[in-house]
C-alpha cells in the first residue's frame, strides 16, 4: 500500500512539475514578404567561416551524407509550414561556385561578404543559411547526442541580417535536469540520435524566423 501511495505521489509530482517546466512558447517573428532561397546546409571548420559566434570545436568535418540529409529535413519543415522556397539547389550551388571564382586570389573575405554575394547572384530577396557548428551521434553509455546549428536569415537587397536562431542541445538524463521533463515527454523517455535533435532545432528555428 505504501509503495503504490508512493508512485501516486510521485506521479502528481511528474505532472506538476511538467506543467511548471513545459517550454514557452515560441514567439515567431512576422514572415518576410518576398522570395526565400535556402543555402545547402554547411559545416564551417573554421571561426571566420561563421556569420556570428564561435565554433565548439575548430577543425572537425561533418559527413557529406549529413548535411544532404539536414538539406532534406530543412526543406520538407519549411513547405510543411507552407513557405514557398525559390532557386534549386542546383542553381545555388552554382552561384557559390561563381562567388568562390570572383574571389579567387583576393584576400580573404568574411562570411557576410560570401553570403551576401551568393544572395545578390540569385533571384531572390531573402536568403536562409543554415549551418551545422557540432554534430555528435548517440554512442551510448553515457554519451549522448549532441547538436549546435546556426539558421541566418539575410535580406539580400537591404544588406541585413533579418534574424539568427541558434540551437544548442545536448540531450541529458532527466534525473540531471528535472527542467528537461517537457523534452523527455516528446522523446517519449528515450534516448535519441542527432538527426532527431536537429529536426527538432531546425523546427523551432524557422517557427521563431517566421518561417
Amino acid at each position: 500500500m505504501r509503495l503504490r501511495k508512493l508512485f501516486s505521489l510521485l506521479g502528481v509530482l511528474s505532472l506538476l512539475c511538467l506543467a511548471a517546466c513545459s517550454p514557452k512558447p515560441i514567439t515567431a517573428q512576422v514572415r518576410p514578404v518576398g522570395s526565400i532561397a535556402v543555402a545547402p546546409f554547411t559545416a564551417p571548420q573554421y571561426n571566420w567561416e561563421l556569420l556570428a559566434g564561435y565554433l565548439p570545436d575548430e577543425g572537425k568535418t561533418v559527413k557529406p551524407e549529413i548535411l544532404a540529409a539536414l538539406d532534406e529535413t530543412l526543406n520538407q519543415t519549411a513547405r510543411a509550414h507552407g513557405v514557398s522556397l525559390s532557386g534549386t539547389p542546383s542553381a545555388i550551388r552554382q552561384c557559390e561556385e561563381i562567388v568562390t571564382y570572383e574571389r579567387s586570389g583576393k584576400a580573404r573575405e568574411s562570411a557576410w561578404s560570401y553570403w551576401l554575394g551568393v544572395g545578390r547572384c540569385l533571384p531572390a530577396d531573402y536568403l536562409l543559411v543554415p549551418q551545422v557548428l557540432r554534430w555528435k551521434e548517440f554512442e551510448g553509455g553515457g554519451n549522448p547526442a549532441s547538436v549546435v546549428l546556426d539558421l541566418y536569415l539575410i535580406d539580400v537587397k537591404g544588406e541585413r541580417l533579418v534574424s539568427r536562431f541558434h540551437y544548442d542541445e545536448t540531450q541529458k538524463a532527466l534525473s540531471d535536469n528535472l527542467l528537461d521533463i517537457g523534452k523527455y515527454m516528446r522523446r517519449k523517455g528515450e534516448w535519441v540520435k542527432a538527426d532527431a535533435l536537429a529536426k527538432e532545432g531546425i523546427e523551432a528555428g524557422l517557427r521563431e524566423m517566421g518561417l
